[in-house]
């Protein structure tokens, strides 16, 4: 009976400490799997916004080149000499 119980105890304590290296695998494991991901979606982060921030500029650009191109021709068609005229303020009105 004593040798049983010594058996059984023994088995045990091999199982258990089996399960938990095994339970410490996994945790690195999955530690390792959450760092790459985390890195990625800092990656990815990083990339939207260095798209977002080339489209911005893009968008500026094309707003300045239009605002050149309607007050040459503004101009061209007579309406560059609008600005030298007093038109009453919103607040006179």
């Amino acid at each position: 009976m004593e040798l049983l119980d010594a058996y059984q105890n023994k088995t045990k304590a091999q199982m258990e400490a089996q399960h938990e290296h095994e339970v410490q695998k996994l945790e690195q494991k999955a530690s390792l799997r959450r760092a790459h991901l985390e890195q990625k979606i800092e990656e990815e982060l990083a990339s939207l916004h260095k798209e977002r921030t080339e489209k911005i500029k893009h968008l500026f650009e094309r707003q300045e080149r239009e605002l050149e191109m309607f007050d040459s021709e503004s101009v061209q068609l007579g309406f560059g000499s609008l600005a030298s005229f007093d038109f009453p303020k919103d607040e006179a009105r």
